[in-house]
């Protein structure tokens, strides 16, 4: 009967590359994928500008030029990417009540556009 000792990943007790080099195969790549998971939360997905670049990036590296397939698939994949981002700092907004100029009833006149920064 075997037993396996799951290796979870701890932010606040990393282990060193010595302990990464003991575990098993199977504690290596339960440990890697925890600590890819956690990592995960911190991290934001690609948006337009950078979609496009890579695809730029990568076929120069390839000595080509990038084709209209995989310039539009890189618009819409940064797209729905801001759509995500944006839908989820809308939310936050709403959990912390919104703008303050706008709540604030001490606040009457709050210059929105450029022109109006400079009196």
């Amino acid at each position: 009967m075997i037993i396996f000792k799951t290796m979870k990943y701890n932010p606040n007790n990393e282990l060193t590359n010595e302990q990464v080099e003991s575990l098993s195969e199977e504690e290596f790549f339960e440990y890697i994928d925890t600590k890819a998971a956690y990592l995960k939360q911190f991290t934001r997905s690609l948006e337009t500008y950078h979609t496009k670049r890579f695809v730029y990036v990568g076929a120069a590296i390839q000595n080509r030029v990038p084709t209209q397939s995989e310039f539009d698939s890189a618009k819409r994949i940064g797209k729905e990417n801001f759509q995500k981002r944006m839908e989820q700092e809308d939310i936050a907004s709403d959990k912390l009540g919104g703008d303050p100029k706008y709540r604030d009833p001490q606040i009457k006149h709050f210059k929105t556009h450029r022109s109006q920064w400079f009196d």
